[in-house]
């Protein structure tokens, strides 16, 4: 019985151990730089394709009014 209480007790501390060096690896200044930069280029390009999207559709259903007036004149004096 003792036998196996210490199996489970040497097993919680090697994971101890393991979640100890998994969050010093997180909280890294190379971990936190590289995974800013990741959340950033996706943020940009979603935001991009999201904008994209909704000129589409407004030049799609409202094309013949002011919103396409003010696209064409959008990309006119870019």
């Amino acid at each position: 019985m003792q036998e196996m209480e210490q199996e489970v007790q040497h097993g919680i501390i090697r994971g101890l151990g393991t979640l100890s060096n998994q969050l010093k690896k997180q909280m890294s200044l190379w971990h936190t730089f590289r995974n800013g930069i990741i959340y950033g280029v996706g943020f940009i390009v979603g935001s991009t394709v999201v904008t994209a999207f909704i000129v589409t559709l407004g030049l799609q259903f409202f094309g013949d009014t002011v919103f396409g007036d003010i696209i064409a004149w959008i990309v006119a004096n870019r």
